[in-house]
């Protein structure tokens, strides 16, 4: 056999040069009732049925992108809210209440609460480091001692 022959696909034809090439084809079977579905939409719509499903597996893949990438974002919001509201209802305060504090007071405490920066149980009785801000809408922060003395 020559190396000189051109080249030819596996039907015996030469090979179309790359920009005369159609597109890839890809063959499934599909039940009746799709295939009826499929021709009857593909003539509502004015196409071929290959065009109605090229379409319809173009615009899948971008909705499945699209819902991946805003659920994600979803997430993080809602995880963000929660935590909010988790703080909130523990009386722990967020950082932008600690940039407020004007002064530091030691305490013992009396009732337990968590340390607004590493969010550790400091329990009764033990020390701790009151914030307090002139603004009256930031409720007092509280810091562990660990915490403050690394501050």
């Amino acid at each position: 056999m020559s190396t000189t022959k051109k080249a030819r696909n596996k039907r015996g034809r030469k090979a179309l040069p790359g920009g005369e090439r159609k597109d890839r084809l890809i063959q499934t079977r599909v039940a009746d009732e799709l295939d009826a579905t499929l021709r009857e939409e593909a003539k509502k719509r004015r196409l071929t049925v290959s065009q109605l499903i090229r379409n319809v597996l173009e615009d899948t893949f971008e909705l499945v992108d699209d819902v991946v990438a805003e659920t994600a974002k979803l997430a993080q919001t809602v995880r963000r809210d929660a935590l909010r509201i988790r703080d909130s209802a523990q009386g722990l305060a967020r950082s932008s209440a600690l940039e407020k504090v004007e002064s530091w007071h030691s305490m013992l405490l009396t009732a337990s609460t968590r340390c607004a920066r590493c969010k550790e149980q400091i329990g009764r009785g033990q020390p701790a480091m009151m914030g307090i801000s002139s603004d009256p809408s930031v409720r007092p922060v509280w810091l562990c001692m660990s915490c403050h003395t690394s501050s």
